[in-house]
């Protein structure tokens, strides 16, 4: 039995995980307008045009105006920071300006800029260009335009520009169809992600800009690509939910524009399903209540819905059912967002996790309209009940003894006397989890029997495990786990905890107390907090660094004979020079002997150096550089003595 070291507060945090984990998972996220807002917002005072752009076009698409005040200061900072050689800047400008009464900017400055633009081979210029032809109200030529984009995406073919072609595509008045052919294409590029999510390279800006050009095109042609169904919608919605707070100010504003575009369109509108009531319910709470809202978290204007369940399946296998038919929900709000359904009427079901599936329908006259679908069709649920604990029994008896006696307790009370134990001794502890609804068996995730040392106040938990017929005990041998307790002796205080995520009534029973007697181990025993501080803090000893002792030197007759073996080469070459003689005649006192010579004297030197003074790695440095030296000019040197020999044959 192995001993865990953590206190209750651990246990009920790892509950409490459980439970919000499952809640959060039940409660589908939806656009948080107002986060938006914070986004655009934080632009402010702004620094440059693209900043002031995006936060004022996305708080115009949350509702905002301008006042007049504040109208006028942006309109003077445009014309301080417009760059009328960039057509990037030139785009912000004019579209900031246009949303301004009496923000009139010299459109004749920006001649140069725009024609420039229109012959740019960069999708990103003529994506601005247009945009900013737009503003400026000027006639485009598609034709030219579209051969240039197309011709611009043959050099680069990023999904950004395939995504910048798009919202081009639909400001022309010719050659749509050429782009539109290429959104099949465009939505294979998409890479899914655990098979539930949908995005494109560059993130939630990117991805909602894309999707954007594609519902906006498709209006235009009025025509919805076959391959871009309800499933494959649903899935990009998942991501763009997941990425609600995104932290750039340009994909915020993209993120609501798209969002804004899937609340209303003539093609799909995807409704969220989320469950706004507790995540457990029980006999005093019995009702579910779930939002039906767009994916910015606000009622669906083009129509209103029916909602039922149709089956609250349990997540365990052959588990049962919640519902036994198909049943309507209620409608509890004016604006269509709120609906209510009993899920608990009469007996209380098996404790557990279920999933509610739920289907929804327009209202006549709009029951034919096939737009909507819900993105999530169901909603999770826990049934939760209440425990009790029974025919617990608690006893002490010697570690050999096969059948030890034990004193049953009624719940909730206490030993009268105290548990004598020691280190021959185990403490014995069964109990049955039980279901006060049901009267039957109950599984507990979080079954602990916890000592407390009255004085230290030190706690000590073990598991009672699981064992047939839905009976847990703990069995505590005192002298295997005295390392544990860490030969702490004395009065303990002995608790039961029982708790799990489908439990109303987490249970702590206090057992009673054990007075335990324990051998003491100076090598474990527990320090005191006074020897505890003493440790930590007092001056520890000082630490002094021992060298390797030096490897013992040779005798002095070794290290003589060895040197002079060392010699004898040079010194026979002395002999055979003496008995031989010197030959000067062929020496050459040219610029290229002299160097040679003087090198190889010098790579002897080196060789002494060596031997007495540098290491292995810089005698390589060095010798690197003489034996390059040595090699130009022996060669050199050589070819000289060569050609001079040549000529005295020739002469």
């Amino acid at each position: 039995m192995a001993a865990i070291r953590s206190h209750l507060v651990l246990l009920l945090v790892a509950l409490s995980i459980g439970v919000a984990y499952s809640s959060i998972n039940s409660n589908y996220p939806t656009i948080n307008a107002s986060g938006l807002k914070k986004i655009f917002d934080s632009a402010k005072p702004y620094a440059d045009l693209s900043g002031a752009f995006y936060s004022i076009k996305g708080n115009a698409l949350l509702g905002e105006t301008l006042s007049t005040q504040n109208a006028a200061e942006v309109c003077n900072f445009i014309k301080s920071k417009v760059d009328k050689s960039n057509i990037e800047s030139v785009f912000y400008a004019t579209s900031l300006a246009g949303s301004i009464s009496n923000c009139v900017l010299p459109v004749a400055d920006f001649e140069s800029v725009l024609n420039t633009a229109s012959s740019s081979a960069k999708v990103v210029d003529l994506f601005y260009y247009v945009l900013a032809a737009n503003n400026l109200k000027k006639p485009i030529d598609s034709k030219k335009i579209s051969k240039s984009v197309l011709d611009g995406l043959k050099a680069d073919s990023s999904i950004l520009n395939q995504g910048y072609s798009l919202q081009i595509a639909t400001l022309l008045s010719e050659n749509q169809k050429a782009f539109y052919d290429n959104i099949e294409d465009i939505l294979e590029q998409a890479d899914e992600v655990d098979k539930k999510y949908l995005q494109y390279e560059g993130g939630v800006g990117t991805t909602s800009l894309i999707l954007d050009g594609i519902f906006e095109l498709s209006a235009k042609l009025k025509n919805f690509p076959e391959k871009f169904t309800q499933e494959r919608l649903t899935k990009f919605v998942n991501y763009l939910t997941s990425k609600r707070f995104p932290t750039n100010i340009k994909s915020a504003f993209f993120l609501l524009k798209f969002s804004k575009t899937l609340a209303n369109n003539q093609f799909h509108i995807p409704l969220i399903l989320s469950r706004i009531s507790p995540v457990g319910l029980s006999t005093n709470q019995a009702q579910l209540v779930v939002s039906l809202t767009n994916i910015l978290g606000e009622p669906v204007k083009q129509a209103q819905f029916n909602l039922e369940a149709e089956s609250g399946k349990s997540q365990k296998t052959n588990g049962g059912n919640l519902i036994s038919a198909k049943k309507p929900f209620t409608s509890k709000s004016s604006d269509g967002t709120t609906f209510e359904i009993k899920l608990i009427d009469g007996q209380l079901p098996a404790a557990g996790f279920y999933t509610v599936a739920v289907s929804a329908s327009p209202k006549a006259p709009h029951n034919a309209d096939k737009r909507f679908f819900l993105v999530t069709k169901s909603v999770e649920v826990k049934v939760t009940t209440q425990a009790s604990i029974s025919d617990l029994q608690i006893g002490v008896a010697d570690r050999d003894q096969s059948a030890p006696k034990l004193t049953k307790l009624e719940e909730n009370k206490s030993l009268g006397s105290k548990l004598e134990a020691d280190q021959q001794t185990k403490l014995y502890v069964k109990f049955t989890v039980k279901d006060k609804v049901k009267s039957s068996t109950l599984e507990a995730q979080q079954t602990f029997v916890r000592f407390t040392h009255v004085k230290s106040g030190r706690e000590i938990v073990f598991l009672a495990q699981a064992a047939s017929g839905g009976l847990y005990q703990a069995d505590v041998d005192f002298a295997t786990q005295a390392k544990n307790f860490r030969q702490l002796g004395g009065l303990y205080s002995l608790e039961l905890l029982v708790s799990d995520a489908l439990i109303d009534n987490p249970i702590r029973w206090k057992l009673g107390e054990v007075n335990l007697q324990l051998a003491v181990d100076s090598a474990s025993a527990s320090p005191s907090s006074d020897e505890l501080k003493a440790a930590l803090y007092s001056a520890k000893p000082e630490i002094k660094h021992l060298f390797r002792p030096a490897e013992p030197v040779p005798p002095q007759i070794v290290s003589l004979v060895f040197s002079a073996l060392s010699a004898a080469p040079l010194l026979l070459l002395f002999i055979l020079w003496l008995k031989i003689g010197f030959n000067f005649s062929r020496f050459s006192f040219s610029l290229w002997g002299i160097l040679f010579h003087a090198t190889l004297a010098a790579i002897f030197g080196l060789f002494y150096c060596y031997w007495v003074k540098l290491n292995m790695f810089q005698t390589l440095q060095y010798l690197a550089i003489l034996g390059l030296v040595a090699l130009i000019t022996g060669n050199k040197l050589l070819r000289g003595l060569a050609a001079s020999k040549e000529k005295k044959k020739s002469d």
